[in-house]
């Protein structure tokens, strides 16, 4: 689906007809948007009979699994980036049929920036896309600041959606936490590997991101007037913010992947005690019967009454019992 955004006379107007295209692209004064969701093979071919785009760049812009990147050409340059929705609700289904990856959802946002120019490709509907054309059609002024600011707007909104992310990522760690001090269950070690699954996902994405923002801060891109750097700097910041916030939290995980083992073996010391004073207040017992029982031809005591040996079985149980307790051994 083709729309081109632009400002006519005040007013914010959608077209739908690409035949207005090369009159837009020779009147330089007006910058304007086109916005392709799912675009259709004719409305790619107009990438290359239009604009003139690079054919690889083309085919960059019709592979949604591209990693975020920046390149520069002729007159114009070419990026791509990703929207990132996370699914932390660990609740929501088992653990061992919903993998990682299947928790983080990317869907890629494909740019290309000229002059006059901005172009969005994506193969599904992006909520900062929707966004950014209800703010044109509320405030005509954003198709004034250039194509350069309207590519920053979608930047910096994709930048804010992490940090939502990251305030949900630690709600879910101080959570997680609370459940390894109080108990650690079976189910904590798979949470645990699937969040660090999780922010790797999501480390994999913000380093190359942050990378192309860098770029673009740093070199002299058609396109990008040098009033718009600041803001372009502030993403940067942000995104670097983001990747710092997910390197800590990665060393949060391993500490609590630490914690939660070391409570395990805890656990399993504890049982082990309990086991190893129940064996121990039964060893005089055992050693009574052991010796009595299989190293005599005839047993002493053998009229002796029943009740008497259970009383002294009795006694002496409870003697060591009592003495292992007064040592805090059990």
């Amino acid at each position: 689906m083709l729309t081109i955004i632009r400002d006519e006379n005040g007013q914010t107007v959608h077209d739908t007809d690409a035949a207005i295209l090369p009159r837009l692209m020779a009147d330089g004064s007006k910058p304007f948007w086109l916005d392709l969701q799912s675009p259709s093979p004719e409305e790619f071919d107009l990438l290359k009979e239009v604009f003139h785009f690079h054919p690889l760049a083309i085919e960059d812009a019709m592979n949604p699994r591209q990693r975020p990147k920046l390149d520069e050409y002729n007159g114009y340059f070419f990026l791509t980036a990703d929207e990132i929705k996370v699914d932390l609700d660990l609740e929501s289904a088992s653990l061992t049929s919903k993998d990682a990856k299947d928790r983080v959802q990317m869907r890629q946002m494909s740019v290309f920036l000229g002059p006059n120019y901005l172009v969005t490709i994506h193969l599904e509907p992006i909520a900062v896309i929707l966004s950014m054309r209800e703010r044109c059609d509320r405030n005509h002024r954003l198709l004034e600041h250039g194509a350069d600011y309207l590519l920053y707007t979608l930047l910096d909104s994709l930048a804010d959606n992490y940090f939502p992310i990251l305030d949900e990522l630690a709600d879910t760690l101080d959570d997680l936490e609370d459940r390894i001090i109080a108990k650690s269950s079976e189910d904590i070690l798979e949470t645990i590997f699937v969040i660090k699954r999780v922010l790797n996902l999501l480390r994999k994405h913000v380093g190359p991101f942050r990378e192309v923002m860098q770029t673009l801060t740093a070199r002299d891109l058609c396109g990008i007037q040098e009033a718009a750097l600041p803001y372009f700097r502030d993403v940067a910041d942000h995104l670097f913010r983001v990747y710092e916030s997910l390197d800590n939290y990665r060393d949060i995980m391993s500490g609590m992947l630490d914690a939660h083992l070391t409570q395990v073996s805890n656990n399993m010391n504890r049982v082990m005690q309990k086991l190893s004073a129940v064996a121990t207040v039964f060893l005089p017992i055992t050693f009574v019967t052991g010796v009595f029982g299989m190293n005599f031809s005839k047993q002493p005591w053998v009229n002796t009454n029943f009740w008497f040996w259970a009383f002294f079985m009795l006694a002496v149980a409870t003697f060591t019992y009592w003495w292992f307790h007064r040592r805090q051994w059990v």
